[in-house]
């Protein structure tokens, strides 16, 4: 009668080598290093990297503010195959949350405080320009993907503090002034919606439709252009959607 012998594999164990050498290697890598993969943006500096990818921080400017940016790299998010850390920013611009990325995953989650409006050109349609600060209150987005995919998830809302916005409409660029806005995201399927709204009415300004295949979709409100002195109302409701555009970003 034969007996089965139990197998030892070292699979495991080698998977088991493979992450603690790459956990070595983040507490040991200067957070220099992240230049390289850093976008480049005229108009937003950083620089004097100081610590480790693992812990470390940098200092930014970015017309005329400035301010320091750090991070702490969460350890058991790379059981789970994804780079997870707690951002920290202090200065002109003070905020604090966490993001997660992943292989196919992008996750940006309770985003508590101010950031510049230039960030938000990653959910603004093409051309929309919104100067100042954006306070963010538990603010969250997660993507199935970095640049394509369904969004899964979106939490809190965004405060600006109202002025000169440019848009381009109908192959010219409208200057408006707006008074205080607020834009809340919420799931359409598998698309994220990021609706403009007037902060102390609650009266539909906008949508902005971030769609699965990259491309944003524009719905443009009378009331949002009865802001813009060159715009001449025809009369119509102030609810209508009097201009819609879908395009790659």
């Amino acid at each position: 009668m034969n007996e089965s012998v139990p197998r030892f594999s070292l699979t495991p164990w080698v998977l088991l080598g493979v992450l603690m050498l790459v956990l070595f290697l983040l507490i040991r890598a200067p957070a220099s290093l992240l230049q390289r993969v850093v976008p480049t943006n005229p108009a937003l500096q950083v620089s004097a990297w100081g610590g480790t990818i693992w812990r470390g921080q940098a200092e930014w400017v970015q017309q005329g503010a400035s301010g320091l940016l750090s991070w702490r790299i969460k350890p058991w998010g790379l059981f789970l195959g994804r780079a997870m850390a707690d951002i920290h920013s202090e200065g002109a611009v003070p905020l604090h949350g966490a993001v997660s990325l992943g292989l196919h995953r992008l996750e940006v989650r309770g985003l508590q405080g101010e950031m510049p409006g230039e960030l938000l050109d990653i959910v603004l349609p093409p051309g929309w320009k919104m100067p100042g600060a954006v306070k963010a209150a538990n603010f969250g987005v997660t993507r199935a993907g970095w640049h394509e995919g369904a969004w899964t998830a979106a939490e809190g809302d965004l405060a600006w503090e109202g002025g000169a916005l440019q848009l381009p409409l109908s192959g010219q660029q409208l200057q408006l002034t707006l008074p205080p806005m607020r834009m809340t995201p919420k799931l359409v399927g598998d698309s994220l919606q990021l609706a403009l709204t007037e902060a102390g009415s609650g009266l539909a300004l906008a949508e902005a439709t971030l769609l699965p295949d990259g491309r944003v979709e524009t719905q443009v409100r009378e009331r949002l252009l009865r802001y813009s002195p060159a715009h001449r109302s025809s009369g119509a409701d102030p609810n209508a959607v009097v201009a819609s555009t879908r395009e790659a970003r």
